[in-house]
This record gives C-alpha cells, sequence and structure tokens, in this order.
C-alpha cells in the first residue's frame, strides 16, 4: 500500500510537473545559474542547526548501521550551502547555483501538502549587495509569467522585526519563538508569545503593515536609525527587481519564513491564495555550518503545487509517440520493427506493435493512446518502397517513400507544425 501523504505520479500530473521543471531549467540557466544535485539524505545535524523548530519536528531522521545519524532531506538550501562550503567556497564569486529533487517532511496531509514533495530552487552565495536580492525576486517573477500563472509576491524583512524586538529585550530563542508566531498568522499565538511586554503593541502594528512601497515609509516612523538603514536597503531592492522586469511586490512586514537561518529580506509567492515559493536572504547559515561567513539569497519553488495549479487550468498535456509503426499481416513484422528503429534513429517518437494484434485493433490501440500518425506496413507498398500514412484524427491517409518518411514526420510533428 502507499505510504500516507505520498503520490503516485502519471498522465497529466506527471507532464505538468515536467512542464513546470522544463520552465524552470530554461529560466535558470538564462540567467546563469548551474545546476547541481545533493544527497537525498543528509547528516541530521546539518538540518537541526539552523533549520527551525517545525522542521526539525517533522524530519525522518533514522541511524544507519554505523549508529550515524542521517535525515531525508526536508528542504535543500542547507545542503546546497554545504556543498558550496566543501567545494565551491573558492571559487570566483557570486556562486550562482540551481537544483531541482524530492525532499521529505512527516506532517499531516492536506491539499496540496505532501510528505514527500518536490522542490527546485535557486541560490547566490557571495554577494552582500542589494542587487542579488533583486535578482532572485526578478528571477522568480520571470518562472511565473513564463508557466502563464499570476503570483502574489509579498516582501517582508526578518531584520527589521529581530532589530525592534531587540530593543523590546527579546533575543535569542525568545525572538525565534515570536518570529515563529509571526509566520504561523495566528494573532492570538503572536500576543501570548509577546506578552505584557512594553513594545508588544507597536511589535503587532509594525507587522501589520502592508501594502506599496509606502509602507516602507510609514515604517520608518516606528524604527530607530539601523531600521530606517533596512527599509532604505529594501527599497533599492524592490526598485532594482522593477528594473529586471518584478514590478509587482507588495510590502508586508508580516512575511517571517518558517525558517531560523533568514537574516534580512523575505519573500513569498502565492498563487490563488496558496503558497508556491518562498525565499530571502540568510547571510549566517554558512557559518553555522561550520564554515566561513558567507552572504547569500535564495528562493525554493514548491514543484507540486505549481504543477497541480497548472493542471487546475488545463495544463499537463501528455506528449504521445507521432506515430506508430504498424504490420499488416504477420509477415510484414520484422520489418515494421526495423523501420520504427530507423525512426527512432532519426528523431521521430515512435511505438511498435508488441501484441500481435491485427491491423484493426493495433489502429484503435494507437488511436487511445493519442498517436496522431499510423504508419500501416503493407507487403505491396512496401516492396515499392513506399508506406502508408493514416491520419488518425482525420482519417486521411497518403503514401510515402520509405526513404524520405523520416523527414516527412520532423516535418510533420515538429512543434507548430
Amino acid at each position: 500500500m502507499r505510504p500516507k501523504g505520498t503520490r503516485d505520479l502519471l498522465g497529466r500530473e506527471l507532464a505538468a510537473i515536467r512542464e513546470v521543471e522544463g520552465v524552470m531549467r530554461e529560466v535558470f540557466l538564462t540567467w546563469g545559474y548551474r545546476e547541481v544535485e545533493t544527497p537525498i539524505f543528509e547528516s541530521l545535524e546539518l538540518f537541526t542547526r539552523k533549520s527551525g523548530e517545525e522542521v526539525v519536528r517533522q524530519l525522518y531522521a533514522f541511524r544507519d548501521k554505523s549508529g550515524k545519524e542521517l535525515a531525508l532531506r526536508p528542504e535543500l538550501t542547507a545542503p546546497v550551502v554545504r556543498l558550496y562550503l566543501e567545494r565551491l567556497r573558492s571559487e570566483s564569486k557570486p556562486v550562482k547555483l540551481f537544483y531541482f529533487g524530492p525532499c521529505f517532511r512527516y506532517e499531516e496531509p492536506q491539499a496540496h501538502r505532501w510528505r514527500q514533495f518536490r522542490q527546485a530552487g535557486v541560490e547566490v552565495l557571495g554577494s552582500s549587495r542589494p542587487e542579488a536580492d533583486a535578482e532572485v525576486l526578478a528571477l522568480t517573477h520571470e518562472v511565473f509569467r513564463r508557466l502563464g500563472l499570476r503570483g502574489e509576491f509579498r516582501v517582508g524583512n526578518v531584520r527589521l522585526l529581530r532589530l525592534f524586538l531587540e530593543g523590546m529585550g527579546v533575543r535569542g530563542e525568545e525572538a525565534e519563538g515570536v518570529l515563529r508566531a509571526v509566520d504561523s498568522r495566528d494573532p492570538k499565538r503572536l500576543e501570548r508569545e509577546l506578552g505584557d511586554r512594553e513594545g508588544a503593541k507597536e511589535f503587532m502594528e509594525l507587522v501589520e503593515l502592508r501594502g506599496g512601497r509606502e509602507v516602507l515609509e510609514r515604517a520608518k516612523g516606528r524604527v530607530g536609525e539601523e531600521g530606517r538603514e533596512v527599509l532604505e536597503r529594501m527599497g533599492r531592492i524592490l526598485e532594482l527587481a522593477g528594473k529586471m522586469g518584478a514590478k509587482g511586490p507588495s510590502v508586508d512586514l508580516s512575511i517571517a519564513r518558517g525558517l531560523e537561518y533568514y537574516t534580512d529580506v523575505v519573500f513569498e509567492v502565492y498563487v490563488s491564495g496558496i503558497q508556491v515559493a518562498g525565499g530571502g536572504r540568510y547571510d549566517g547559515l554558512a557559518e553555522a555550518l561550520g564554515g566561513e561567513p558567507c552572504p547569500a539569497v535564495g528562493v525554493g519553488f514548491g514543484v507540486d503545487r505549481i504543477a497541480q495549479l497548472l493542471l487546475e487550468g488545463g495544463g499537463g498535456r501528455e506528449e504521445p509517440p507521432c506515430c506508430a509503426v504498424l504490420p499488416a499481416t504477420e509477415e510484414m513484422l520484422e520489418a515494421s520493427l526495423e523501420l520504427a528503429s530507423v525512426l527512432r534513429g532519426a528523431g521521430v517518437s515512435t511505438e511498435a506493435e508488441l501484441m500481435g494484434r491485427s491491423l484493426g485493433k493495433a489502429l484503435a490501440h494507437a488511436n487511445a493512446r493519442g498517436v496522431r500518425y499510423a504508419v500501416i506496413v503493407g507487403p505491396r507498398e512496401f516492396a515499392g518502397g513506399r508506406v502508408t500514412v493514416r491520419d488518425l484524427e482525420t482519417g486521411e491517409q497518403r503514401e510515402v517513400e520509405v526513404k524520405e518518411l523520416a523527414s516527412w514526420f520532423r516535418r510533420t510533428c515538429s512543434p507548430g507544425s
């Protein structure tokens, strides 16, 4: 029986995932990122240092046969930073990486949420400049534009919130508890975390600020000089992101993210009310993992959720083979198999008859599979160097020279033909 919180993927569901990943890969490569892949399981300590209480609670952790504590990865930023520290830290900066892969969290399955899920993302390591944050925002915007999904971008700043909390005397794990309450979007939980401390009311008013760029000006009157500098930098990031094509992000100071390694600007993306991406700056993670300090910013995408939204919008079309090569009679079987091999070698997606069916039943099967063309290999036509090509949508058929068949299909089955 399939384990709870997992899925078998096939048909349009899998086609939608491949479509999403294909668009993302093209965008990532176009923006100058290179692909990396990390192990599905890592040292448990990699995720317990800075991933946050909720993630740690949901870990699939175990001991291997040597007694080493390991965990299935719950996210991919920490593994990529570990890879950077071990193999890439001497490279010229910035180091720009992208990835795809399954992740695992033991959480209660619900709509658009699974215990095994696909994540994609990019990381920019080595740049502390606002243009690096702006590029990640703009790249994220471009992914959703290319997918045809209207994303709602909400940008916040955990450094600003931590500075305000420090002014209230709230630091360390206490502050992280408050930020988790902010991230939960539960006002009563936030009230309980803040208690009756001086400044609690003002903090709650700060995290309620949301809207356009004018929010940054309104927030400046509620924070000290260092906080105003943080807001200036945030405004610069939004300005630069707009120059790169991301003109729609809104400011939402309740965005805190659930991972404790974030240190400055953070953002989340929603489509139809569902969170589908999130990221931000995490300058302290490399040091927390035992390396030298390294500024970094990145974004992670929920591939499964995005694919589900594409499906609901009619996306996720499977690509059946261009043609099926069918023997008209049993004695033409070998000739049809050889012809199918020739077509595949020429790059034409081709299905061969493997069940010994009559021609009528083989045609019905190809039609049910969504194959557009049937190549019927008959003894008389084949002896004359020709085959019959039937359009299974229209019923029209024609004879085509065998030596011209591959080039005919490359023209006919190419995109847009």
